[in-house]
């Protein structure tokens, strides 16, 4: 029993030896001209590496999105564990694997609506650009899994949708800080 618990301790330190935390965050905005649509969100993050290769954390943020008649403010929360794939250089190619949480209002011309809620589930793939030992930049592009919503979520155009988004309104772009 004694090997068991030295064996890992021994363990639970060599992760946190090479651990670091990282705080950072993106930013995306989007219009569609043709629909008249327009969204937004500004999305802090924070996260702690555990290896070259995993990395666990969270988001934290707010996304707006505006279209005639209707517009919606959510505070979202999306815990993730990154797996990256491929390393050279400055450049790193990884997965995001989560789910996600927003609540919020959906403001209408004729008033509020309930409390609109949202959620997802899925892989999110990403960049990296490492600029210095403690800087990235780092951009999602894409979104893998479900979406869902509720009834109030739904009349503000959120939908129950799944599959593989490509579209430029999955495109986030962001900065890390690594300490």
């Amino acid at each position: 029993m004694k090997k068991i618990i030295a064996i890992a301790l021994f363990a639970v330190m060599a992760v946190s030896a090479s651990a670091q935390l990282y705080v950072g965050g993106s930013v995306s905005a989007w219009r569609n001209g043709t629909e008249k649509v327009t969204t937004a969100s500004i999305l802090p993050e924070v996260g702690y590496t555990l290896s070259d290769q995993f990395a666990i954390g969270t988001v934290i943020g707010w996304e707006h999105s505006h279209e005639t008649g209707i517009s919606t403010n959510i505070v979202r929360f999306e815990p993730y564990a990154r797996y990256t794939f491929f390393k050279s250089g400055i450049v790193g190619l990884f997965v995001d694997g989560g789910f996600g949480l927003g609540f919020g209002k959906a403001k209408f011309e004729e008033g509020d609506s309930d409390t609109a809620t949202v959620w997802n589930i899925g892989f999110k793939p990403g960049v990296s650009f490492q600029v210095s030992d403690r800087c990235s930049l780092v951009a999602h592009f894409g979104f893998l899994g479900y979406q869902g919503a509720n009834d109030a979520a739904k009349a503000a155009d959120y939908a129950d949708e799944w599959g593989l988004n490509l579209s430029g309104n999955s495109l986030k772009l962001g900065f890390y800080y690594t300490f």
